[in-house]
């Protein structure tokens, strides 16, 4: 079992539920030894209802785990940060922010903080798909990202596996093994169940015609569970569904990504 969950929301994004003691209750209960919250992070200047945090509950946030840790210091660790997107044009904000914090994941869920443009949890033109690979390998590049969550997210409502998924999956691939920066089997996608590709059936993510690419490179691999409730922590055995779908392929799965 993984004694690990970097990746859990609270209800500040809008659409998790349960209070910030619950998520940690759940987690003890699971067996964890490290807890991590990422809510999604909010933008000084952009507000998308419903998908991020805003910047006046910031404070709140750190202050409310701040004050979790040090109650259950004796029974887990529980660290603070937050899963970001990543926008060329307010890099310095990003960058600054992460300073604040233990860990900063990268989750490109949109074109635009505010929400115009391409969702990447919808079918996306092939032109959406090359910007969504293009703009999270700049990301990764910027040198501040702990890991990639859910790089795969893109297949969420794609009819097959195209020529440029596969580009963009190699992008990925390349450019995490360059920055050395793991990338994260999320395990939300599990709940969505299998769907019929053209190329057969697959979860949409982990999308296992993804991760066959990622097998070629040198890159490290965690787990994820994306929690948006408590009881979220106890599906273990969505993980064992997880490891099942990629089990024969060489991904070179990490203790801890900060190891």
């Amino acid at each position: 079992m993984f004694t690990y969950n970097y990746h859990t929301h609270t209800s500040r994004c809008g659409h998790a539920g349960g209070s910030d003691e619950e998520y940690v209750q759940a987690a003890i209960k699971a067996g964890y030894q490290i807890l991590g919250f990422s809510d999604h992070a909010p933008y000084r200047d952009f507000y998308h209802e419903g998908c991020h945090m805003r910047w006046s509950q910031l404070d709140d946030y750190v202050q409310s785990i701040s004050s979790l840790k040090e109650k259950y210091k004796d029974q887990i660790e529980i660290k603070i940060g937050l899963e970001s997107e990543y926008y060329p044009f307010n890099h310095e904000e990003r960058k600054e922010l992460a300073k604040r914090f233990d860990y900063f994941l990268l989750g490109q869920h949109f074109a635009h903080p505010s929400g115009i443009g391409a969702s990447y949890f919808r079918q996306n033109s092939e032109e959406e798909i090359m910007e969504y690979g293009k703009t999270v390998c700049e990301g990764l590049r910027a040198g501040f990202y702990t890991y990639l969550c859910h790089p795969d997210v893109i297949m969420s409502h794609q009819p097959c596996f195209s020529k440029t998924c596969e580009t963009v999956a190699h992008m990925i691939g390349e450019t995490c093994a360059l920055t050395d920066t793991p990338l994260e089997v999320n395990i939300r996608g599990i709940l969505k169940g299998k769907h019929m590709f053209e190329e057969g059936e697959f979860y949409s993510y982990p999308n296992r015609l993804f991760w066959k690419i990622i097998a070629e490179y040198p890159v490290r691999v965690t787990i994820g569970i994306d929690a948006h409730a408590p009881e979220d922590l106890l599906k273990t055995g969505d993980i064992d569904k997880a490891m099942e779908e990629l089990k024969d392929l060489d991904l070179h799965f990490i203790s801890d990504p900060f190891i």
